[in-house]
């Protein structure tokens, strides 16, 4: 798999914003905030496998660590179509109260 984009955001998820941003962006659930254990907080797959897999993934590396990425098989999204969920999840992140950190486009 090849990164399209990575997006880094420190900060907690106030009660039910998980959920918000989850909504969002378009993950699926997936995760618990009270497991210690839990990385892996959500997943859209853009493109099917047969197509050329595109997912996103948002990942939590300690309480108030997050990452979400964009990865691609093939071909990546195309670039507006990447801008478009870049600024998507920018704002969901703002509205989860969540700072940016690092933004990686690969």
């Amino acid at each position: 798999m090849n990164s399209q984009l990575k997006i880094r955001m420190k900060g907690t998820f106030a009660e039910g914003q998980l959920a918000v941003f989850r909504d969002r962006v378009g993950l699926s659930r997936r995760g618990r905030l009270d497991d210690a254990w839990d990385e892996e907080f959500g997943r859209r797959e853009l493109r099917p496998k047969e197509a050329g897999l595109v997912k996103l993934s948002l990942w939590r590396y300690a309480d108030d660590d997050w990452m979400i990425a964009l990865y691609y098989e093939r071909e990546p999204l195309p670039a507006e179509e990447s801008e478009d969920l870049r600024r998507t999840i920018l704002d969901a992140a703002a509205q989860a109260g969540l700072t940016v950190t690092a933004q990686l486009p690969s």
